[in-house]
């Protein structure tokens, strides 16, 4: 009788464990989109375009963030490009929507005005980067089917391996999405972006693996985006000082005109 009901047991357990593994591709997802990454953020930030012989075209970005709905959780987020000379002056805006595509903003110096980002250009090069604007947006955790994989250490981080299928296909750049995300920090550290066209790797977005805190916050300190169809990439990362500290800060008093087409306009 000792050994039916120890049976049984495991037969419970087993079958508890595999309910929740089928859940947890989601729940991993919603606990990257969850973490907490300050309600304001400030940062200066390099963006390095390198060509497929290596060489290296350098860019300066100040960086703005902050939260606006804390019910929703909702951000907004500008970007005002200072060198080089070509694209000094350039600003974007991106405003976070609940249950809808995020509102996107540039102003180019050289036409003078602010546009509006359509959603029908959602997969063109931001700023001549392997970023698009939908890659610089955010994605709803609703918007796909998430799936465990496994999990497996990438580097020095023990991983989660998760898949994400758009639900709608016409609605996404891509035909799905895997990712490394760390159990420590809930961090993406690798996520490769698969081709509707061809079924194949498009492109890879790497983290280097320095994630550490400031003020609080576990953050990324230089990311790499590949397009591995032309051999290009982008490095987004943020700056340091003479002294090596980086020039980032959270929750520190931003003036919410910032966030504003105004501010894309004058600059102030």
């Amino acid at each position: 009788m000792r050994k039916r009901v120890l049976s049984l047991v495991l037969v419970l357990m087993l079958i508890l464990s595999a309910s929740a593994f089928a859940n947890t591709g989601k729940e991993i997802m919603e606990s990257v989109r969850n973490r907490d990454d300050g309600d304001t953020m400030h940062a200066l930030m390099g963006m390095d375009l390198i060509d497929e012989d290596g060489e290296v075209r350098p860019r300066e970005i100040q960086v703005w963030g902050m939260t606006y709905d804390q019910e929703e959780d909702l951000s907004k987020m500008v970007m005002q490009f200072r060198s080089p000379a070509s694209v000094r002056g350039t600003r974007f805006l991106q405003v976070e929507n609940k249950d809808r595509d995020d509102d996107q903003w540039i102003y180019l110096p050289g036409l003078g005005r602010v546009r509006r980002i359509a959603s029908s250009d959602g997969d063109s090069s931001f700023m001549g980067s392997d970023f698009t604007y939908d890659d610089m947006g955010t994605r709803d955790v609703e918007e796909d089917n998430h799936k465990l994989l496994r999990e497996e250490r990438l580097g020095k981080y023990e991983c989660y391996v998760v898949e994400s299928i758009p639900k709608d296909l016409d609605d996404s750049q891509y035909a799905k999405r895997v990712s490394w995300v760390t159990k420590e920090h809930k961090i993406p550290v690798k996520v490769e972006m698969y081709s509707k066209r061809t079924g194949e790797i498009e492109k890879l977005l790497t983290v280097e693996q320095n994630i550490e805190k400031v003020d609080g916050i576990w953050t990324v300190f230089s990311t790499l985006m590949e397009d591995k169809e032309t051999g290009h990439s982008t490095r987004l990362y943020i700056k340091r000082g003479n002294q090596g500290q980086p020039f980032v800060e959270y929750n520190v008093n931003i003036n919410p005109n910032r966030f504003t087409q105004r501010f894309l306009e004058r600059g102030r």
